[in-house]
């Protein structure tokens, strides 16, 4: 895992940044249609099981997300 952010920045900005990786955000804004558009990084990581471990307890909005290309025919199922 990461060292921590706690500055607000872009959501774009953040993808360039960490590229390849999953990323946990606190949400700060989104846009008209509910995405964030803006947040803090609390974490990322390259492996997508630490990730959900960071979440356990927090509170408020938060955005998980993966940087990278992810595959055609691939899924993606989340659990909690």
């Amino acid at each position: 895992m990461s060292e921590k952010s706690s500055d607000w920045q872009k959501i774009e900005d953040l993808k360039r940044q960490y590229p390849d990786e999953w990323l946990l955000v606190k949400v700060e804004d989104k846009d008209a249609l509910g995405i964030p558009t803006v947040g803090r990084l609390l974490s990322h990581t390259k492996d997508a099981n630490s990730i959900w471990d960071e979440v356990a307890g927090l509170r408020g909005r938060f955005y998980i997300f993966y940087t990278g290309e992810i595959l055609k025919d691939t899924a993606v199922i989340f659990y909690a």
